[in-house]
């Protein structure tokens, strides 16, 4: 055996014995795409809040809308499989650093220019995001001939729709500055989750 490749094995050795056991880390994964989700849906119910703020009309906000689907879009169809070549881990953790960049811009937010680039930031990501968290939910399941990545990975994102939207409508009723601590919370979590990929196996 060479030192290269003998250096490569024992490399791959330590990442694991570090990694968290498989079905720990499918739930894991299963978690940030309902989370990811959640924050997709959060700046929906705050438009009425920031458009009596801002004062845009509803050609602006039905923009702010369009910018979000068409990066989405943009971003699946550009980078949708970049994890099949350059690992799920690497994918993912940029993704979701890359979403709390967009959190943050929400949370900075004071013109409506704001609005729209952390909108479409946040479609870049999770689009990107989604491609890498769909195929990892699938390399993780239980046994090969299990379907309970396919289950999850089709409630999932349902869940955190949900999530997303009831936790805002909340924060909005109930909690102070409606349109800043949802998205201190968020940036919060997605940083946290987006270290917490370090521990998850590699399964490319």
């Amino acid at each position: 055996m060479t030192l290269v490749s003998a250096t490569s094995t024992l490399g791959r050795r330590s990442a694991n014995t570090r990694a968290l056991p498989r079905a720990v880390a499918f739930w894991v994964v299963a978690a940030t795409t309902a989370m990811l989700l959640a924050a997709s849906s959060a700046p929906s119910l705050l438009y009425p809040v920031y458009q009596a703020e801002f004062r845009f009309s509803a050609i602006t906000l039905t923009v702010i809308f369009a910018v979000y689907v068409f990066a989405l879009m943009t971003s699946l169809l550009t980078v949708g499989r970049l994890s099949d070549y350059v690992g799920r881990r690497v994918v993912l953790a940029g993704a979701l650093v890359v979403e709390a960049g967009a959190l943050a811009l929400f949370l900075g937010a004071d013109r409506v220019a704001w609005l729209l680039s952390a909108r479409i930031v946040q479609g870049l990501a999770t689009g990107a995001a989604i491609g890498a968290l769909g195929a990892y939910l699938l390399d993780l399941q239980p046994s090969d001939g299990s379907r309970l990545g396919l289950l999850v990975n089709s409630a999932a994102p349902s869940f955190g729709l949900g999530l997303g939207a009831m936790v805002t409508g909340l924060l909005v009723q109930y909690g102070p500055h409606p349109t800043r601590l949802i998205f201190a919370i968020l940036t919060a979590l997605f940083v946290a989750l987006a270290l917490a990929t370090v521990a998850l196996p590699e399964t490319v």
